[in-house]
């Protein structure tokens, strides 16, 4: 079973049999923004998620065999009713979910992606990319998880994709239909920090890069991660 954490903060199990694209050969679920995963290796099935200020923290437990990954849209919110969206609670959410199925985290490492500067965001005197990267990197290092890799900022979006054994690939979003949809997205994400709510922006599925059928997917060059 694969653990879902969604952005209302609900924890949802889905099985892996309800998976059905492919790539590189492994059964893909796509984590979106605002949403965790958690899964063992013996589910056999790959998580992928599309960036672009966001970023994702992703664990691996070496022991266990479990990995997760999130995708979160915001470092924190004094909003008292925070959910998955924003990187604290995602990241705490995600790794008691983790722990319960017996990670430890003297065995598990993270790796980071994400937080380009896609478009600038008012007159913010830092980026919400650059804000997301040093926080998901300040909770590493306080927590005491090893960053493995680090692949992040820039000025382009990412699709990123973590299979089994922490193998972990990345893409570069070279697609404008792609590249206009993810700023889109910023751009709403910019028009709700502005009126000072909490952020519900998603970059959900309808780009390009995740209505790929299985056999166009598993064509797609990504590089080591």
């Amino acid at each position: 079973m694969i653990t879902l954490g969604h952005k209302d903060g609900s924890i949802e199990k889905l099985s892996s049999a309800r998976i059905t694209q492919v790539i590189k050969g492994m059964p893909t679920h796509t984590v979106i923004g605002g949403e965790f995963a958690v899964a063992s290796d013996s589910e056999n099935v790959a998580f992928k998620t599309l960036l672009g200020s966001c970023v994702a923290i992703m664990f691996y437990d070496r022991v266990k065999k479990i990995k997760g990954m999130n995708h979160f849209l915001l470092p924190s919110t004094n909003n008292t009713n925070e959910d998955m969206k924003y990187g604290l609670y995602s990241v705490e959410a995600m790794l008691n979910e983790m722990y319960k199925q017996g990670c430890l985290k003297s065995n598990m490492a993270a790796k980071i992606s994400g937080g380009a500067d896609i478009m600038n965001i008012g007159s913010m005197t830092q980026s919400i990319g650059h804000r997301n990267v040093e926080f998901a990197r300040t909770f590493c290092n306080s927590e005491g998880f090893r960053i493995l890799s680090d692949h992040t900022r820039g000025n382009v979006g990412r699709v990123i994709l973590m299979a089994n054994s922490f193998e972990t690939f990345i893409k570069n979003v070279d697609s404008k239909s792609t590249s206009n949809a993810v700023v889109e997205e910023e751009r709403k994400l910019e028009r709700e920090i502005s009126i000072r709510k909490p952020a519900t922006s998603e970059y959900v599925s309808g780009t390009g890069i995740f209505e790929l059928d299985s056999k166009q997917s598993d064509k797609m060059e990504m590089e080591f991660f």
